[in-house]
């Protein structure tokens, strides 16, 4: 029979005085040795009794955590007086965006405030360093890891180590908690909105719009007023605005335009599905919204270069920021949500004028094929040329001439579209190179940049001023309009090399809190909030603390071509 595994109790006991009492003699020489006490002991006893999680009432603790937090200090106490200073910490979470109920606070006020004996006091500092593990992870990002929720989330999520940290800050815990906290402006900027939001919800939420008809200016409908009272609750309306009139005026208008633009509607002023809807979404649900968003600042590593470009997909928008200032700022079009823009950080190399496009052989198949087998000319009429060792440049082969489309079920030759003004990417791209293969440029397509709507793409970003652009990003080379112009104008595909690389970000946020300090809505136009919504409620129940340090394989990104305009 095999020797069993599992070490009895009385020799984990005897171990542990041991371990004591060589602690004693590593202690002798200027330092009082630490002495062996019942809660030590405690704390010891039930680490080692349990497996993967230990269980205390109906709170759950992970066990190994706690064992490697605990075994370095011999299963002393960690805590004792400093848990005055970190329960408020603890119990403020909340106010980050984070659940409570992780962190074991009802059961450690308990014990607290129960007759002192090792058990008790054992089972506080085992309940406390549990939630402070949970709250510092969470705090650093770490509940969920982004690419386990999407396929298309490049950005890396930076490293952080609970146990560690809390050994290297046992005696300034309560300062260093302070440190956690995702050091940005965006990121305290929406904690301020989150509390406003619930303090809204709180008060009963915001006046509520009945469905119905769309309203335009010049209408007059009971419904009206409560249209006036829901946007005197959020600011677009003056306080003190006549909340019974029923009639659509001038300053009415005003006020639905400025909620619109504040929530990416087309600010066309009419009262229809979408803006109502908007305007009737809770409080307590902006909170829960802001928290999402307040998640993804903590993804991001402690600092961005003081010089980068960064695109939020959702606002699609887009600015350059330099020494921490946007210096430009643009209108951009994203993909689409069958084609959405990935999350990603990248470098840009270079630009290229007059690009070729080379078509992904899955819009050649599923966009393309279908129109020749309607118009054999189709590919003259829009520039494209079949490309292939077996058929000569510039013959009608090249143009799709001759060739029985309609017994075809794939294409099966490369798709390529000429340089040119009706060029999909425009004239002017620029090069970041990814493992997604998405890139930014210029598009013949500018209607695309008046909507308010802008999830257009197949996956790349469109900029609504490329020269614009392209002439920051050359400024070290002294180029000016006229040259950009003139080699454009030479019509020959050409790379521009940048002398500094340019970090660029692709991110996504749904919610922030703009220069005039007012909150910003865009549609979850991937899902995302809800896909992260949904992974963080079943982390918040996980027994185990995350850990995201191992990875069984490196991401592969499965792509044709990979991603288009």
């Amino acid at each position: 029979m095999q020797a069993s595994l599992v070490r009895p109790s009385w020799l984990n006991a005897a171990f542990f005085s041991l371990a004591l009492l060589a602690s004693s003699e590593a202690w002798a020489v200027g330092t009082a040795a630490p002495q062996p006490d019942g809660t030590a002991n405690e704390i010891h006893r039930r680490l080692s009794e349990a497996s993967d999680i230990l269980k205390i009432d109906n709170e759950v603790l992970d066990a190994d955590a706690l064992r490697r937090f605990y075994e370095t200090r011999l299963y002393r106490p960690a805590w004792g007086s400093l848990a005055d200073q970190l329960m408020p910490i603890l119990s403020a979470a909340d106010q980050e965006g984070l659940p409570l109920h992780p962190l074991h606070l009802a059961a450690i006020n308990a014990r607290r405030q129960a007759a002192a004996s090792p058990q008790k006091q054992a089972e506080t500092d085992l309940l406390l360093t549990d939630g402070l593990l949970r709250y510092a992870s969470a705090m650093r990002g770490q509940r969920v890891d982004p690419e386990d929720i999407e396929d298309d989330w490049f950005l890396e999520l930076p490293q952080f180590n609970p146990v560690i940290f809390l050994k290297d800050h046992v005696n300034d815990l309560p300062s260093a908690l302070q440190t956690l906290a995702a050091p940005y402006m965006g990121y305290q900027l929406l904690k301020t909105k989150l509390a406003e939001m619930r303090q809204i919800a709180a008060a009963g939420d915001w006046p509520k719009v009945t469905a119905g008809p769309p309203l335009k200016p010049d209408a007059d409908d009971p419904r009206i007023a409560e249209v006036r009272r829901r946007l005197m609750a959020t600011g677009e309306l003056a306080a003190d605005a006549d909340t019974a009139s029923t009639a659509y005026d001038a300053t009415l208008l005003a006020a639905v335009q400025l909620f619109q633009r504040r929530h990416g509607l087309a600010d066309d002023g009419a009262l229809g599905p979408r803006t109502i809807a908007a305007m009737n979404v809770s409080a307590s649900d902006r909170a829960r919204q802001i928290a999402i968003n307040m998640e993804r600042w903590r993804w991001l590593p402690e600092r961005l270069e003081k010089d980068h470009i960064v695109v939020n997909v959702p606002a699609a928008q887009m600015e350059v920021v330099e020494n921490g200032a946007a210096v430009m700022s643009m209108k951009v079009v994203v993909g689409d949500p069958d084609h959405p823009t990935p999350a990603l950080h990248a470098r840009m190399t270079s630009l290229v004028l007059n690009p070729v496009w080379r078509v992904p052989a899955s819009i050649a198949t599923n966009e393309i094929l279908p129109k020749l087998k309607k118009n054999a000319g189709y590919l003259i009429a829009n520039d494209l040329e079949l490309v292939s060792p077996d058929i000569a440049p510039g013959s009608p082969e090249s143009q799709g001439v001759g060739i029985p489309w309609s017994t075809m079920n794939s294409m099966p030759w490369a798709v390529r579209q000429r340089p040119g003004s009706d060029n999909s990417l425009g004239r002017i791209k620029f090069n970041i190179p990814n493992s997604d293969d998405i890139y930014l440029h210029d598009t013949p397509n500018r209607k695309a940049f008046t909507r308010s709507d802008r999830a257009l793409s197949h996956g790349c970003v469109r900029l609504e001023h490329p020269d614009e652009l392209a002439l920051y990003v050359l400024r070290d080379k002294d180029w000016s309009r006229d040259k950009l112009q003139d080699e454009i104008g030479k019509g020959d595909t050409h790379t521009v090399t940048l002398q500094k690389t340019l970090p660029v970000w692709l991110l996504y946020w749904t919610m922030w809190v703009d220069a005039d300090g007012v909150l910003q809505v865009r549609d979850d136009i991937y899902d995302r909030d809800l896909h992260l919504a949904a992974a963080l409620a079943k982390a918040s129940h996980a027994p185990l603390l995350p850990d995201h340090t191992q990875k069984l394989l490196p991401k592969t990104v499965v792509c044709d071509g990979c991603r288009a305009p």
